[in-house]
């Protein structure tokens, strides 16, 4: 009688440290959930208010597990979606894939939970990240992990459109959707879909033009301008000098887009022309290892699909 005294009296300072826990839990929730959306919004209070939060919610496994609580799981569950556009605000791509993994586990298990109006936004979002990516593969696969009648949501609709129009490169339809995204979020990772089409259409003008006017440049490339066009010259340049001291050998397995290393080559905009200048010290001397190499990306790009 003594022990099973013992074990009563032992049980109820547990539960009460794990109600004080989930207390502590809900109220720090709040106080992020205002950070967050404060206007000015302090990024840096944000972030940490979110890590004391998830380490006081992620201390232990029964949430994790799927044993925990509804409300404890809805807690979480509205933290990571908090924490995934908290990552889009600071432009951390990593993290918002972290957090977006996290959340497919909630997603794909609703039992006892309501549904989450920010679940589409964020899968949307996670497809706008990969096309911008141009992981081509993955956004694929991702797609098919989506029921086909989800898949009519406006939030889903978008990024599968704008995959259209970048296979069929009309890109002029790209631009134009930039107008119309369906969520505030959307505009950053518009912008990094907008610089990949820029890449597309650049290394597809490298491959044509020896030289061509300026002007018709920038508008192929969609800039406003011709100092715009200088000063994507600059980036572009950097940005190859930066892959060619980072991958001296070069990738062997491109993607759809990319293509086999060829030698640098060098944009000057002068007198109202875009020059390309090519350099002679590591290009390829036999085509068909050209072709080979962007078969092997194909193929290994069509084996991610199906």
């Amino acid at each position: 009688v003594g022990r099973r005294a013992l074990r009563t009296t032992g049980s109820a300072p547990k539960g009460c440290r794990a109600q004080a826990m989930g207390d502590k839990a809900k109220s720090l929730f709040d106080s992020f959930k205002a950070a967050f959306t404060a206007e000015p919004c302090d990024l840096v209070k944000c972030e940490d208010l979110l890590g004391q939060l998830k380490l006081l919610l992620f201390s232990g496994s029964a949430v994790l597990s799927g044993t925990g609580t509804s409300q404890e799981q809805l807690l979480v569950r509205e933290t990571l979606e908090h924490a995934c556009f908290l990552s889009i605000r600071k432009h951390d791509l990593p993290a918002f894939e972290r957090h977006v993994s996290q959340l497919k586990m909630f997603y794909d298990r609703q039992q006892g939970l309501p549904p989450s109006e920010q679940k589409y936004p964020i899968l949307g979002l996670s497809l706008l990240n990969l096309l911008a990516s141009d992981r081509i593969g993955e956004f694929h696969t991702e797609l098919e992990l989506i029921p086909v009648d989800e898949a009519e949501n406006m939030y889903i609709k978008q990024p599968v459109q704008l995959e259209r129009y970048v296979m069929e490169g009309n890109y002029a339809k790209v631009l134009e959707a930039q107008k119309d995204v369906p969520k505030m979020y959307y505009a950053f990772l518009m912008e990094k879909l907008i610089e990949c089409v820029r890449h597309k259409v650049g290394a597809s003008l490298e491959r044509s033009y020896e030289n061509l006017p300026a002007q018709q440049a920038a508008q192929m490339l969609i800039l406003k301008d011709v100092p715009a066009l200088q000063e994507f010259a600059v980036k572009e340049n950097e940005r190859k000098a930066r892959g060619e001291n980072d991958d001296p050998m070069g990738d062997l397995t491109p993607s759809l887009t990319r293509r086999a290393p060829v030698g640098l080559v060098k944009w000057e905009v002068k007198d109202g022309r875009l020059h390309f200048i090519r350099s002679e010290q590591k290009r390829l001397e036999l085509p068909a290892v050209d072709l080979m190499v962007n078969t092997i990306g194909y193929a290994t790009d069509l084996e991610r699909i199906v």
